[in-house]
């Protein structure tokens, strides 16, 4: 595939709305989180949640000594977060977690405090998918709040919910 094709599938793939995350995980010292919107349930019994990570991330690399990750649904006060994490390394993502306040779930993985929502999951298969791989987690925890509105993913922007009508 050519610059060309990449960019134009880009577009393509640009119309499709998305919640945006930050999925991370903990391995030794390395925390690493990364904004992602290529994750998706899988089951409801067993919950399983799928998160497609690059293989040259530091997440990855985590996730795969940490056999676990966390997904931490991002609400639309949360851009500037969003925006951090989803910068190539930087001492700030990696020393300081992007400033993020965060706790532990069940698998050890960080979740942000302030997220609308999150998923914990320990990994139960990975597959190829190209320079991605597909993470498979069993759901052990989550939860959400309901004070908050999602941020979207939508056209290569950040995008709020609009209003309902009354």
């Amino acid at each position: 595939m050519d610059d060309a094709e990449r960019s134009r599938l880009r577009t393509l793939m640009g119309h499709f709305a998305t919640g945006v995350t930050v999925v991370a995980a903990r391995h030794g010292p390395l925390l690493a989180g990364m904004t992602a919107n290529a994750i998706a349930t899988i089951s409801i019994d067993p919950p399983i949640l799928m998160a497609s990570i690059a293989r040259k991330a530091e997440t990855h690399v985590a996730i795969v000594g940490s056999h676990a990750f966390a997904a931490s649904v991002l609400a639309d006060d949360q851009q500037e977060l969003a925006e951090c994490f989803a910068k190539r390394t930087t001492a700030a993502k990696l020393t300081g977690f992007c400033g993020a306040e965060w706790h532990e779930a069940e698998t050890g993985s960080p979740i942000l405090e302030s997220a609308l929502a999150y998923f914990d999951c320990r990994l139960t298969a990975r597959h190829d998918g190209g320079d991605h791989t597909i993470f498979l987690g069993e759901i052990v925890a989550a939860s959400y709040r309901t004070d908050a509105a999602p941020l979207l993913w939508y056209g290569s922007q950040y995008r709020r919910l609009a209003d309902a009508p009354a």
